[in-house]
């Protein structure tokens, strides 16, 4: 009985042995798991999170599976069996849709099915009997044989690793040569595809892109390696979110041996890529950033107590990818001192501080507008508006970002004056009227260098520096005027009192007060009647003067007397108290 009849037995009794749980099939094809009960309990509902961790977790048992089925023991291919399941295993464990999952998992197992050739070679039939073995060995312990199959193509020649830049064309090089002894015919290349840029770096924009080579020599022609060699070119376009890093590309190769035999085999080759920045080696971009570029206010200045619409300038940092439902929250800064008192800095008008953006584009920009109003006992300052944002990438993918913003708050300066006082209110050219008031700061901010001028062209002088006012403190002005001209109106005199806000803006304020300058008297006596008028004036003021000192003369004479009479009564007062004294020590000698 020949071995290979043995084997055929032995293979059927596995086969039935296996049949209630699993299906196989040739070399090359797929492996089918069906489950033995139908399952009569309802599906249960999953999320996708649920339904992709599944999918993972099948993958991998599938892989696993193959493995135990298709892998003998000590075969010479074990390891790169298992570093090709283990590589796909880590590819399926960073995939995010279970489509791709399902995907690359059967694009394993073709790659797999093809290696069988070369891992399981054919048993090629010598023709001799098996009595030729050894009597010592029964038929179903019987030492299995394999035969290097006379062909064998790998990826040959000198060729320089290509280099291909994100969004850019590329040529790829794969020389293919038959390292067998024997003639290879009807050769057809396949590039392995895939959707996932760490696989397959490059646009997919066609059906069909297999490429066939006629007949590669075997060595027994005598020709060189080179000689030997078949050269296919793709051009492709690598696609713009790419890695940076080398990269291996698979292609399955399809041909008929010498005997006519259909065989199979994979080549890989590798690539270096140099992806767009912000892409890790592994074609994963990094987070994707949107940040807030600046912001504008209607009005300009924001006052305390008043509303104003706020517009912030989104950007998408991204140039890999767009973002899609984007979603805004504005946080004012939080005023206060306890927990009683602690109020936002800036409130929505319309109740809600989240604003909704659909979409950016890649590198893309976008406004947003919400409107607000500032409480009306803010301190004049700048005030931060916290922006947090949550958005998705074209995969799905969650993140979150938060940004600020600094709005500057102005309170409104108020100042008050009391009534001015002005001594005397009517003066000739060269006096002096004395100006008198208080300034009160009403507001919320504090007032810097208030100065006080007065404005006239009648007048002189008239300033005053009262420094600077703090929120609710008063100043104190006193200042003189001095007449220069006649006024020829009704005397209104301008007070400018001017400060300089926190800002250091400078504000004016203006404020009236009446003085009426009168022109001075002529110290000119003239002639004719003025001066009969004046003498008039004189000998009347003579007179005025003279009943003046006559009384002044006629008081000092009284205070005289009564002086002199005070000091006779004291005087004889002390001579009685005297006499007295002298009266008793008289009697106290006797």
């Amino acid at each position: 009985m020949k071995r290979r009849v043995v084997k055929g037995m032995v293979l059927a009794l596995c086969l039935t042995m296996l049949a209630p749980a699993v299906s196989m099939v040739a070399p090359g094809a797929q492996m089918v798991v069906s489950a033995s009960q139908p399952s009569t309990e309802p599906p249960e509902n999953k999320t996708e999170e649920q339904e992709l961790e599944d999918a993972k977790k099948k993958a991998q048992e599938a892989l696993d599976d193959w493995k135990l089925i298709n892998l003998k023991e000590n075969d010479p291919r074990t390891e790169q069996v298992e570093n090709k399941i283990q590589e796909a295993k880590n590819i399926i464990n960073g995939l995010k849709e279970k489509s791709s999952v399902e995907e690359y998992v059967k694009q394993v197992k073709d790659e797999l099915n093809a290696l069988s050739t070369i891992i399981n070679p054919p048993i090629i039939d010598d023709g001799s009997d098996d009595d030729n073995s050894d009597d010592d060995n029964t038929d179903d312990e019987e030492e299995d044989t394999t035969v290097t199959p006379d062909h064998f193509l790998m990826v040959g020649g000198d060729w320089v690793t290509p280099v291909a830049n994100a969004g850019q064309s590329v040529n790829i090089v794969l020389p293919v040569v038959n390292m067998g002894k024997t003639m290879v015919t009807n050769a057809v290349v396949t590039p392995v595809l895939s959707t996932d840029t760490s696989a397959w770096p490059f646009e997919i924009t066609s059906s069909n892109y297999s490429q066939a080579i006629a007949d590669l020599p075997g060595t027994d022609t005598g020709m060189s390696d080179m000689d030997r060699r078949r050269e296919l070119t793709w051009t492709l376009k690598t696609r713009d979110d790419v890695g940076t890093g080398y990269q291996k590309l698979s292609f399955g190769v399809r041909y008929r041996d010498s005997d006519g035999n259909n065989q199979t085999t994979t080549l890989d080759t590798y690539i270096q890529i140099k992806g767009s920045g912000g892409v890790g080696a592994d074609g994963k971009a990094s987070v994707p950033r949107v940040i807030v570029t600046g912001f504008e206010t209607n009005p300009e200045t924001v006052h305390a107590g008043e509303s104003f619409m706020l517009t912030l300038h989104l950007k998408n940092t991204s140039k890999l990818t767009s973002l899609k439902n984007i979603v805004c929250e504005m946080t004012a800064a939080v005023e206060g001192k306890d927990d009683e008192t602690t109020y936002a800095a800036f409130l929505p008008t319309a109740g809600s501080s989240t604003v909704f953006v659909d979409q950016i584009a890649k590198d893309g920009t976008k406004d947003i507008q919400i409107e607000l109003e500032a409480k009306a006992d803010l301190s004049q300052k700048p005030y931060a508006l916290d922006v947090s944002m949550t958005y998705e990438d074209e995969k799905v993918n969650s993140y979150t970002n938060t940004t600020s913003v600094s709005i500057p708050v102005k309170q409104e300066a108020r100042i008050d004056l009391s009534q001015p006082e002005v001594m005397p209110q009517n003066i000739s050219v060269g006096s002096e009227a004395n100006i008198m008031f208080s300034v009160y700061n009403m507001g919320k901010t504090k007032l810097y260098n208030v100065q006080v001028k007065t404005e006239s062209e009648y007048l002189s002088g008239g300033s005053a520096f009262v420094g600077n006012l703090d929120s609710g403190a008063t100043g104190s002005v006193d200042m003189y005027v001095t007449g220069q001209a006649a006024t020829a109106d009704d005397g209104t005199v301008k007070l400018l009192i001017s400060y300089e806000d926190e800002a250091g803006e400078a504000q004016v304020i203006e404020k009236t007060i009446n003085l009426i300058v009168s022109e001075a008297a002529s110290d000119d006596l003239g002639t004719g009647d003025f001066i009969e008028e004046d003498m008039e004036y004189e000998e009347e003021g003579n007179s005025i003067s003279g009943y003046i000192i006559a009384a002044v003369g006629i008081l000092a004479i009284v205070v005289i007397v009564v002086v002199i009479i005070r000091k006779k009564k004291k005087k004889k007062a002390q001579l009685l108290l005297e006499d007295e004294l002298l009266d008793d020590e008289e009697n106290d000698d006797n």
